[in-house]
């Protein structure tokens, strides 16, 4: 079970950061080319800045979720790699918790939102207002996953260890 939750958490992590490389070259073409079509045609493109706008938000939280998997995110290590085994398990696994927790909450107020804003619209992308939302669901839902794997491989190893 551990070892399948790994894998499809090593997958979703793959897939994410694929999508979020896909995201910087979004915001980058629709960057410039709405700078060219404004400066220098002097015909303003009316989508570019939602475009980027939109792919950023996308690229932040899922992007987020992507370096929960790898620990990417910024971490004190000086305290934590002085203490004991059973406490560092005790820490892993409340972090864990608490992370898991968080994102199951945050998801839920997210899909709220989504609801909310599905009959609003980006009007000059002519999409629903929920695909700010829609990102932040999807992080909410790796992110719980790679909580879910953090326990069980802290817990396994510390099984196997005692």
């Amino acid at each position: 079970m551990i070892a399948f939750l790994r894998r499809v958490d090593s997958a979703v992590g793959r897939v994410e950061m694929a999508f979020c490389m896909a995201c910087m070259v979004v915001i980058v073409a629709a960057t410039s080319l709405g700078i060219t079509f404004r400066y220098i045609l002097e015909s303003p493109l009316i989508w570019a800045n939602d475009a980027s706008v939109l792919a950023l938000v996308w690229a932040t939280f899922i992007g987020a979720a992507a370096l929960l998997k790898e620990a990417g995110h910024v971490a004190i290590t000086g305290l934590v790699t002085r203490l004991p085994r059973g406490w560092l398990f005790a820490l892993t696994l409340f972090s864990a918790a608490v992370i898991g927790a968080s994102m199951v909450t945050v998801g839920w107020f997210a899909v709220r939102a989504a609801q909310v804003q599905w009959g609003q619209e980006i009007v000059a992308l002519r999409l629903s207002r929920a695909f700010y939302s829609i990102p932040i669901v999807w992080a909410a839902a790796s992110s719980t996953l790679s909580a879910l794997v953090m326990a069980f491989s802290v817990s396994s190893d510390h099984a196997r260890e005692g």
